[in-house]
């Protein structure tokens, strides 16, 4: 198997960019920094996340939370098998 790179450049604005270094295959986790009163809310409010990538990818989603009391801030991830499948979901957020 032979592999090729090529640079791509894009030009919006003047502003020229490389696509490979704004989506990198290893960038399939969302952070999500959660601020709520007590852990048991930022769950609940992180299980809606949870569920709708879930719905649209299956399995191939997991999750990761870590509760900062200091903080009143959950710390949870969604980890999907791809970049792609992570910006897809970022962007049926908008």
């Amino acid at each position: 198997m032979n592999t090729e790179n090529q640079d791509v450049a894009c030009d919006a604005c003047g502003v020229f960019m490389d696509i490979g270094s704004i989506i990198a295959e290893e960038d399939n986790v969302l952070n999500l920094p959660i601020q709520a009163q007590n852990e048991a809310a930022a769950l609940a409010f992180f299980a809606s996340y949870r569920e709708r990538a879930e719905k649209r990818f299956g399995d191939s989603v997991s999750s990761e939370t870590h509760w900062d009391s200091d903080k009143s801030e959950l710390n949870a991830k969604l980890v999907f098998s791809c970049a792609a499948e992570r910006i897809i979901f970022e962007m049926s957020l908008a």
